[in-house]
């Protein structure tokens, strides 16, 4: 059989949730092929946490394979890749050292918009420099190889179990405002403190908070709880599901939810909950999936800085209404 290899930089949880809608078409794209996934020197979070999302469509993932770019050298430090052959290679990523290691694997077609396409076997007829969504790029160059006439999106099946817990927990006929106030990044992170703001100013309007804290996060719940009247903590009332599965599962019980730019606001952003990423020095193009309609920005930089915090809580609290009152 035939193999594609797709390398990238790796995929941590937020970038693994973007890139879905890109692997659901692989096997589409490719059906005749073996899918080969290869990350260099970071984690593949497909062989993990999202693994069972994306078991049907990759068939092999090669995990920091550590590539070499000097010909003296194996060519990876972990696998035997030199006596490997692939009749198509796709490199997602755009660091001239890793391309030109790459291209020591052995392949019969090589993609790659390094150096500005100089390594590639194929090139688009008119090289686009538009700074877009990065998914996007990599789609155009599977293009050049394949063809797919599908919508850039991907709707996360939940199992019906969580579902059934999460009924008991919600009500058909109340409002909930989903709210992850974390990131692993500091100057991404709007002030708790405003978080409440919102949140009470909604609750008292009988949208119900409902929070979603990670791993690092656990302290905010004394500061959530003792400022407001009744906020919804799923994770803790969900048994024998991970959070990424019950961040996701509670997303079609919300009005709307609110997020740092994080990987968990990719989470809420996957099945089409309408949210607002919350964006100090930079909202990141890349990162912005434009067929996704339901993401809605609000910016440090539409009130004159770089700083999260120079976003005031009345214009969040305005884009909240504005979708609320649309929904």
């Amino acid at each position: 059989m035939k193999k594609i290899l797709i390398f990238t930089n790796g995929e941590p949880i937020g970038e693994g949730i973007l890139k879905l809608p890109l692997v659901s078409q692989l096997k589409e794209r490719f059906p005749n092929y073996e899918i080969h996934w290869m990350t260099d020197r970071i984690e593949c979070v497909y062989n993990t946490r999202l693994k069972k999302y994306t078991d049907n469509f990759i068939d092999a993932i090669w995990e920091r394979s550590q590539l070499n770019p000097w010909f003296w050298k194996k060519i990876s430090k972990v696998y035997d890749l030199d006596n490997e052959f692939f009749d198509i290679i796709i490199d997602t990523q755009k660091a001239v050292p890793r391309t030109i290691a790459l291209k020591r694997i052995k392949s019969k077609i090589f993609i790659s918009s390094a150096a500005n396409w100089f390594f590639s076997d194929y090139k688009p007829k008119k090289i686009d420099k538009t700074r877009k969504f990065y998914v996007r790029n990599i789609l155009e160059m599977l293009d050049l190889v394949s063809e797919y006439k599908g919508p850039l999106t991907y709707k996360i099946q939940i199992p019906k179990e969580i579902d059934d817990q999460l009924d008991h927990l919600f009500e058909t006929e109340k409002k909930y405002l989903g709210i992850a106030p974390g990131s692993n990044t500091p100057k991404r992170i709007w002030d708790i403190k405003k978080y409440i703001e919102v949140a009470q100013y909604f609750e008292d309007k009988e949208v119900h908070p409902v929070f979603f804290l990670g791993p690092t996060e656990k302290d905010l719940r004394s500061i959530i709880v003792d400022n407001l009247k009744n906020p919804i903590f799923p994770e803790e009332r969900v048994q024998n599901f991970s959070s990424l599965e019950i961040v996701l599962a509670s997303t079609k019980f919300l009005s709307c939810a609110i997020a740092n730019d994080s990987g968990i606001s990719q989470i809420l952003s996957t099945n089409l909950c309408p949210l607002i990423k919350i964006c100090g020095p930079t909202i990141g193009k890349k990162f912005i999936n434009d067929s996704y309609l339901n993401i809605h920005y609000v910016s440090s930089k539409q009130f004159g800085g770089d700083h999260i915090n120079l976003i005031p809580t009345a214009a969040v609290i305005q884009k909240i209404e504005e979708i609320l009152t649309k929904n």
